[in-house]
């Protein structure tokens, strides 16, 4: 079963572990393309730890995708 948008844009907010985590609403990636956010998703949950840039550099392609 795939999973939707926002649930995947809930593992990635707490995989990135932000001190905001408000600033990526899972309820903005309704509509937003579904294989952006699906490789966004693959690529947080790869990895075990990001660097301040890797998180940084993950919220900007996120920005860029909402809807």
């Amino acid at each position: 079963m795939a999973i939707g948008n926002e649930q995947m844009i809930e593992e990635i907010r707490e995989r990135l572990n932000l001190v905001n985590q408000a600033l990526i609403d899972p309820e903005k990636y309704k509509s937003a393309n579904e294989q952006e956010v699906k490789e966004i998703h693959e690529y947080v949950t790869s990895k075990a730890s990001f660097t301040p840039s890797e998180a940084a550099a993950i919220a900007d392609a996120l920005g860029q995708i909402r809807k």
